[in-house]
Parts: structure tokens; C-alpha cells; sequence
């Protein structure tokens, strides 16, 4: 018969040996929460619009030591709502070291060693607008990557790599508008801009808002009032992050992304030309003229026609139809030409009758003529009277207004052979080669120092 002491010892062992298993247990239950924070903290994640992804593992290039991340640009691009290419929009080339994307609403190209990114609406209407980056586009396996700056601006998402947590956190543009729709009709806004410009202002924290008189005013994610809910019409330019706004009597002008007026509301048409000197072109009654950076008057608001009809030059390479060679702006005024500088000084006067040759050669295929790239020549032309009729005659000119060839040429055009242009132009039944001909009158004109053909 067990007595009652055999009875405790024997309790007293089963208890210890549970509670060395319970806590043997509680060890192994916290090893694995750590085994599993640990494989947690040192595994990828990727989350697109809030759902975890398994992404290739070749799509992002991660330097540990400086802990910069570098994204697979064509790789990336179907995951975000875009189709990719090879190559150079609009040339369709297949060039590794240039690739496009493209959506329904816009098309963003990106170039191997370059900080530069090309932007435009994909039915080709509108000219680039460009965007510099810090880091410029690598290669890898012959494939491009560039920075989260650049996924950004290309693909309109916002981009955030946690080094720490070892997680890269994508929003897409149009699951940014939902969940902000939703928030800003609790503040007591009818809706959100629906157009995809002024959505993009949602990347830069600038939410362009329509309250119940329909107006449009633009605040931020807080609530906090940028511009105040006044204007009948607005449109966003990520490109200068600065909003094009109409009046309610539709007269536009320039507000900026802090809420002050840069260009009064005085104009019929506001545009902005040339970014990187900071040029607006306006129109009033019918008539153009040239506003700085400062809102100033540059050239007045007397001409019919700034910048150059690209449609007639297709071949010609025109990066800036306003403003030529970063300093010559094309005028129209009175059915004469001229030209004026970036600083609004006349470098050309307003009496020639045409800009460019474009009447053709004697039936021959060749490119019409505005622009000689070595020199940085722009063609104008005089008519006169001859024998009584109309005749005109082209010179060649500087992007300074500085004479190089004197209005007496029949003629002027190139033809492109094998990819290079070769320059021409007719002076008394002669056929003489342009840019030979400059080389050896202005040799310190040719920004080349030797004949061959260049970008404008």
C-alpha cells in the first residue's frame, strides 16, 4: 500500500516534469517568434498598392553597403499598370540602351548614363516634357535599371524602400485617387480633379479639390488650404509643379504650388515654352507675347505667330519649335519674320518674308530647311521684285541674328543619306554644300570644328 509520502514525492516529480516541459515549451515558442522575426526581417518584400507581391528577384539591384536600391525598369513596368519597349519612342528602335513605358493617359522614355526622363501623352500631340533625376540609368545584364526617384516620376507612383524593415511600399496613381476620393468627400468636397494631370498633383501632396459651387481650389492631405476653392478651371504641370488657372470670367493666369500668384489672371492662353529659362508664352485679343520667370513682359504682346510651324520640318530634328538653339524665338507679326533673344532683345529684324525653305527642288525628294545644326544657322527668306514678279531669295543666320549668308540663294535643303544630312543650297545655278561653304568663311562658328551633322 503506496503511503501518503510516496504519494506527494511522486506529485511533487510529475509537477517538476511538467513545469520543465511547459517551460522547455515557452522556449521553443519564443524561439520560433524569433526564427520567424528574424527570417521576416531578412527576407525582400515587396508591396504594390497595399497586397504583398512576389516579385523576379532580378527586378530591384540592392547595394548594401551604401543601401541604395536600383529598379528593373521594363521588369517593373507590367506590375504598375504599364507596358514596356525597347528603344526610343517614337523612332521604334531596338536599342538596349533606351526603353520606353507607356500607359493609356502617357508615355515616359529613360536613357542609359542619362538624369534625364522624357515625358508625353502617348498620341504624340504635345511636345517632351523633361525631368532630371540625381542618379542616372545603369545597366546591368544588359538590362536598365534607375533610382526610386526615377520609378517614380516615370510610372506617377509613390515609391519608399525601408532599409531597415527590408520592404520597398509602391502606391500606383489611380489606387492613390481612391483612397483619397474617399477621404476627401468626409472633409465635404464634392470630388477630386478626375483629370489625369491634376491627379498626378496627388505624387507632390497637392490635392486639386471642387466644392459644391464648382469651383476649384487645392489643398493637402491634412486639409490645410493651398489656393482657395475660386476658379472655374484648373490644370496641374508636374513639370514645374505649378497650377494653370481660369477665372470665372475666363481670363488664366499662373498660381503656384504655395499658393501665390505668378502670372495675373489677364490672358485669353497662358503655355509654358521653355522650362529651363523659364519663358511663357500668353494671348490676348488675338495677339502673342513672352512673360519671364517673374511674370514681366519679355516681347510684347503684339505678334500672330511665336515659334515655328514644326509640321513643315519634320525631318529637322526641332527640339523647342519657340525657342531655337536655347536663345532664337522665332516672330510673326504683319506677314514679316524676326527673331528675338531669351532676354527679350530683337536679334533679327521683323522683315522677312519666310522662315525655312520649303518649296521643294526642281521635283526632287529632299528635306525642306530651317535649321543648320553645325553652325547653329536658321534659313530666312526676302521676296522681291525680279522681272517683274515675286521672287524669294534665303539667307542663313545665326541663333545670335549674326548674317552668315546673305538673302540671294534660290534654294536651300538637305538630303539624308545613311543617316547623315548632307546641307545644300543654290546660289546662280551652282549647287554648293552649306556647310563647307560656312567652314571656310566662320570656322569658329562650327560648334563641331568640322562639317558633320549635330542636334540642334
Amino acid at each position: 500500500m503506496v503511503n501518503e509520502e510516496d504519494k506527494g514525492n511522486k506529485v511533487k516529480k510529475l509537477s517538476s516534469i511538467l513545469l520543465v516541459l511547459i517551460i522547455l515549451c515557452f522556449i521553443v515558442i519564443i524561439g520560433i517568434i524569433c526564427l520567424i522575426l528574424y527570417v521576416q526581417k531578412n527576407t525582400f518584400r515587396v508591396y504594390i498598392d497595399g497586397v504583398s507581391m512576389n516579385l523576379p528577384e532580378d527586378i530591384f539591384l540592392i547595394d548594401k553597403e551604401s543601401g541604395k536600391i536600383q529598379v528593373n525598369i521594363m521588369e517593373i513596368a507590367s506590375y504598375l499598370g504599364y507596358e514596356s519597349h525597347r528603344g526610343e519612342y517614337k523612332l521604334f528602335t531596338e536599342d538596349n540602351n533606351k526603353c520606353w513605358v507607356d500607359s493609356k493617359n502617357e508615355t515616359a522614355s529613360f536613357f542609359l548614363n542619362s538624369n534625364k526622363i522624357s515625358k508625353m501623352p502617348p498620341d504624340q500631340t504635345k511636345d517632351y516634357e523633361n525631368y532630371t533625376i540625381s542618379d542616372p540609368v545603369i545597366s546591368k545584364n544588359g538590362k536598365l535599371y534607375c533610382s526610386p526617384e526615377g520609378i517614380q516620376i516615370g510610372f506617377n507612383v509613390i515609391f519608399n524602400y525601408d532599409e531597415k524593415l527590408n520592404t520597398v511600399q509602391i502606391s500606383t496613381l489611380p489606387y492613390l485617387v481612391e483612397q483619397y476620393t474617399k477621404t476627401f468627400k468626409n472633409y465635404g468636397y464634392s470630388s477630386l480633379s478626375t483629370n489625369f494631370n491634376n491627379q498626378k498633383a496627388i505624387l507632390y501632396n497637392l490635392f486639386i479639390v471642387k466644392k459644391d459651387n464648382n469651383l476649384y481650389g487645392v489643398v493637402d492631405n491634412k486639409n490645410k488650404e493651398i489656393i482657395s476653392s475660386r476658379y472655374s478651371n484648373m490644370q496641374f504641370n508636374e513639370s514645374t509643379k505649378e497650377f494653370y488657372v481660369t477665372n470665372t470670367v475666363n481670363k488664366k493666369g499662373i498660381v503656384t504650388n504655395e499658393g501665390n500668384t505668378k502670372i495675373n489672371l489677364l490672358y485669353d492662353e497662358v503655355s509654358l515654352i521653355d522650362k529651363e529659362n523659364g519663358l511663357y508664352m500668353v494671348k490676348s485679343n488675338g495677339k502673342y507675347g513672352i512673360l519671364n520667370n517673374s511674370g514681366n513682359i519679355l516681347i510684347h504682346i503684339e505678334y500672330d505667330t511665336i515659334g515655328v510651324d514644326v509640321s513643315k520640318f519634320p525631318n529637322n530634328n526641332i527640339t523647342n519649335k519657340y525657342v531655337l538653339y536655347n536663345n532664337a524665338i522665332p516672330v510673326y507679326q504683319n506677314r514679316k519674320w524676326g527673331m528675338f533673344d531669351i532676354n527679350g532683345n530683337i536679334i533679327l529684324p521683323v522683315e522677312y518674308d519666310n522662315i525655312g525653305y520649303s518649296a521643294g527642288v526642281n521635283g526632287r525628294v529632299v528635306n525642306n530647311l530651317l535649321l543648320v545644326p553645325n553652325f547653329k544657322a536658321i534659313v530666312f527668306g526676302k521676296t522681291k521684285q525680279q522681272d517683274n514678279k515675286n521672287v524669294t531669295q534665303y539667307g542663313l543666320y545665326d541663333y545670335k541674328g549674326t548674317e552668315l549668308i546673305v538673302p540671294a540663294l534660290t534654294n536651300a535643303y538637305f538630303i539624308t543619306n545613311a543617316g547623315v544630312n548632307t546641307y545644300y543650297m543654290e546660289y546662280n545655278g551652282s549647287v554648293l554644300n552649306i556647310e563647307e561653304y560656312l567652314q571656310s568663311h566662320f570656322p569658329d562658328k562650327n560648334i563641331n570644328g568640322n562639317a558633320t551633322d549635330n542636334n540642334n
